[in-house]
C-alpha cells in the first residue's frame, strides 16, 4: 500500500480543551481520524452494496443499506468530524482514508445474488466498528466527556445496524456467520 501523505490537516498544536483531562491529544485525534475514515468507507461500502445486490430481496436490502449508509455518513462521520474540528483538525485527504482506516472492511462477494454473503460482510464491518469504538471509549472514559458521549451514541447505532443485518440473514447465513 502507498504511504499515507503528510497530514497537513493536523495542527502544530492542539487548542486547550478544558473538558479533556489526562488524555494524549495526539493519540485521541489519531483514533478519531481512524474512526472517521472507517465511517466514510462504511458509507461507501453500504451505498454500493445497495445497488449491487440482486434478487428477490434486492429492493428491501437497497432500502436498508441506503438507510444505514446515511447514518454512517450524515450522523457518525459528521459527529466525529465536528469533534475533530474542536481540536482544529481538518478532514483528511480522501485518498488517505483506506490507510487511516482500522477496519478496512471485509471483501465483498462477487455474486450479486449471494445475499447472505453481502449481509455477513456488513455484520463483520459493524463488529469491527464496535471493537474500534470500544477502544476509543475505554481511552476517553472519565477523561473526555464530550468524546465519550459521542462514542456512546455511535456505538448504540452500530449495535442496531449489526442487529438489522443479522435479522435479514437466512438460517444458513446465520450458521455461516457464527461458524
Amino acid at each position: 500500500m502507498s504511504e499515507v501523505r503528510k497530514r497537513k490537516y493536523l495542527p502544530e498544536k492542539y487548542p486547550l480543551r478544558p473538558e479533556v483531562k489526562d488524555v494524549d491529544k495526539d493519540k485521541l485525534v489519531k483514533m478519531l481520524i481512524s474512526a472517521f475514515a472507517d465511517e466514510v468507507l462504511a458509507y461507501y461500502m453500504y451505498f454500493t452494496a445497495a445497488y449491487a445486490i440482486k434478487g428477490h430481496m434486492s429492493k428491501r436490502l437497497e432500502s436498508v443499506f441506503l438507510d444505514i449508509a446515511k447514518d454512517e455518513l450524515d450522523d457518525h462521520a459528521k459527529k466525529l468530524m465536528d469533534r475533530l474540528q474542536d481540536f482544529d483538525v481538518d478532514p483528511p485527504d480522501f485518498r488517505d482514508l483506506w490507510d487511516l482506516s482500522k477496519c478496512k472492511y471485509p471483501e465483498l462477494p462477487e455474486d450479486p445474488y449471494a445475499v447472505d454473503e453481502w449481509l455477513i460482510a456488513a455484520v463483520k464491518a459493524e463488529r469491527c466498528a464496535l471493537e474500534h469504538y470500544r477502544e476509543i471509549y475505554d481511552y476517553v472514559a472519565n477523561k473526555d466527556p464530550v468524546t465519550e458521549e459521542i462514542i456512546e451514541e455511535i456505538m448504540r447505532d452500530e449495535v442496531e445496524h449489526e442487529t438489522i443485518f443479522k435479522t435479514l440473514l437466512s438460517k444458513e447465513g446465520m450458521k455461516k456467520l457464527e461458524g
